[in-house]
């Protein structure tokens, strides 16, 4: 019987502690006891104890998950990206949408901010080494250590360099002093961008094949591909990098301005994904096509991204992540095409960091998966680079894409981190400078990506590698009739984009040292 009154004042004390005998009703006061008889029984014992037990755990649990039920709100299921509040206004990308002064001067004190924020509490290591568990090991020693770089952070898996603040007259001229240009190499970048604003079509757009769109020229150098997105992204990324945009007043405002409405509103091809459909390049298309977005707002004088250009290039960015293989990180022509191949993963990577610099949102999950392809096509610990991950260099291009498989991997290892004295970057890059060329041969495609990377290695490689390839454009540079300004070099990749893609790529290698700024070095 002690045991029923023992069972009975703890029933009360636990559901009504601060209850007194004159307080509880009748009809509860009988439960109570017909519930403690039964706990205080043979039978009940066992039961007492799976309550307890069972009250336990619930309120252990809830003690764990209660703080995190308030935290729901912020999980976003798109990898952090946050959709714009409304679709691009189709007669208002361009020019940007004019703003109350005061509340421009606050955005940009607010961006301003957080980026200085960023840089204070970004992770100085490179996530190649600390997030990629794909990452090839190897024994630690000092030459393993990246030389020190104290102006250089590592922010959502991308350094913090490379900007686009030579972009201008000022920067040009500075480039052409300190002897990284000359006055026949900046002769050619104007003559290349003379000859691409004679090809723009009635609609805004290029073409890679000239056989309908241009009655001047002789179709020595038509394109067989005929991919307009991809053709108008590629003829405006020279007028950019020589510092014409939309907003820049002078004889290429309207040429830019048109290209870009082009590659927003093209129904056969636009930065609403539509290529992915009509187009065989797909994400190469789009690739070019974002990178152009991005590079032409982050060089915009509002850069917020609420404005039309910037929900576009957002937009183009949110495509690129969602396309992204999800086992092996890369991306290929098809939108989560597996596994993914090194030329067009990094016109996509390319695009993400022009974003980056921009201001706009870009995943870090993305960047740390994109660091597991690199993993997967690198050989010899990432000194060289295949096509495929599945093994072997791409023969279909001929004997060319082995070197330009090795200068994207190491052009993008160095987006993402790796620094000149890892032993890996400078072995690659010391047989990336050896390159010999033949006379009057040049295939721009590998040359595109050997300046870049060279150029923000730096070094005395650069300096002979730049002065090199300057002379040998501006010596085959075209001066007959209507082909005037533009080049053409015969081989796989410059057969298939033709004279256009040629061009484009010439005077991009031109602007290299304005173009972008280095990311190793002021």
């Amino acid at each position: 019987m002690s045991r029923f009154f023992d069972v009975l004042h703890f029933l009360r004390q636990i559901f009504f502690p601060n209850w007194t005998d004159d307080q509880e009703p009748a009809g509860l006061r009988k439960v109570l006891a017909l519930l403690a008889a039964f706990l205080a029984s043979k039978d009940g014992t066992g039961t007492m104890f799976s309550v307890i037990l069972h009250v336990f755990v619930l309120v252990l649990l809830s003690l764990i998950m209660l703080p995190q039920l308030g935290k729901v709100g912020t999980i976003d299921i798109l990898g952090g990206f946050n959709l714009p509040a409304e679709e691009p206004a189709a007669a208002a990308i361009l020019p940007p949408e004019k703003t109350d002064n005061t509340e421009k001067k606050n955005a940009a004190a607010d961006n301003a901010e957080k980026k200085t924020e960023n840089e204070k509490t970004a992770p100085s290591e490179s996530p190649s080494e600390s997030h990629s568990p794909n990452a090839v090991p190897h024994a630690p020693s000092p030459a393993d250590t990246p030389s020190p770089a104290s102006d250089v952070h590592s922010g959502g898996g991308f350094v913090s360099g490379g900007g686009f603040n030579r972009r201008n007259p000022a920067g040009r001229q500075g480039a052409v002093q300190r002897g990284d240009c000359s006055a026949g190499s900046e002769n050619a970048v104007e003559a290349a961008l003379e000859w691409l604003a004679a090809h723009q079509q009635k609609d805004g757009g290029w073409s890679l094949s000239f056989e309908d769109s241009c009655k001047l020229c002789s179709h020595s150098g038509t394109g067989k591909l005929n991919r307009r997105t991809a053709a108008t992204a590629l003829a405006l990324l020279p007028f950019l990098g020589a510092g014409y945009t939309h907003q820049t007043p002078g004889r290429y405002q309207n040429v830019v301005e048109r290209g870009l409405l082009f590659l927003i509103h093209d129904p056969n091809g636009g930065i609403d994904g539509a290529a992915m459909q009509q187009d065989s390049l797909r994400m190469y298309s789009h690739g070019l096509a974002a990178m152009v977005l991005c590079e032409a707002f982050a060089m915009t004088k509002e850069q917020d991204p609420a404005t039309s250009l910037g929900r576009a290039a957002q937009k183009a960015l949110l495509l690129i992540e969602t396309a992204q293989d999800a086992d092996g990180g890369g991306w290929r022509y098809r939108p989560q095409q597996s596994p993914g191949d090194t030329s067009v993963f990094a016109w996509q990577l390319m695009a993400l960091k022009s974003g980056k610099l921009g201001g706009l949102h870009v995943s870090q999950s993305v960047l740390y998966a994109a660091q597991d392809f690199l993993d997967s096509v690198a050989l010899e610990g990432g000194r060289r680079y295949q096509y495929l991950p599945t093994g072997g260099w791409d023969t279909v291009r001929g004997e060319d894409s082995p070197k330009t498989c090795t200068s994207i991997g190491l052009l993008m290892r160095m987006y993402l981190g790796w620094k000149p004295g890892d032993p890996f970057l400078d072995d690659g890059m010391e047989q990336t400078a050896k390159d010999e060329r033949r006379q009057g041969e040049c295939h721009l495609y590998y040359t595109y990506y050997a300046t870049l990377a060279l150029h923000h290695y730096g070094g005395k490689h650069w300096d002979t590698w730049n002065k090199g390839i300057q002379e040998l454009l501006i010596r085959e540079q075209s001066h007959a009739g209507h082909e005037a300004g533009s080049w053409f070099f015969h081989d796989p990749y410059g057969d298939s984009g033709g004279r256009l893609l040629n061009t484009a790529l010439g005077a991009m290698i031109l602007e290299t040292p304005y173009r972008v700024m280095p990311l190793y070095r002021k």
